[in-house]
């Protein structure tokens, strides 16, 4: 999936509720930068609720 327009919180819970959700499988690990929409209790409870983890991982640009 490709987005060409800005992002905030409630986008990034609606698409990890409507779309990514559904394709995890219990145990498995989402990988997601640092940026703040990333961080809300909602996407860490829709997680939690898959009992999947997940992990912020700074990138760096060399």
């Amino acid at each position: 999936m490709v987005f060409n327009d800005f992002f905030n919180t409630q986008l990034f819970e609606a698409w990890v509720a409507q779309f990514l959700i559904k394709e995890l499988k219990p145990g498995q690990i989402v990988m997601m930068d640092n940026a703040s929409f990333h961080k809300s209790q909602k996407t860490r409870k829709l997680f939690e609720s898959a009992r999947c983890s997940f992990f912020y991982h700074i990138i760096h640009l060399i």
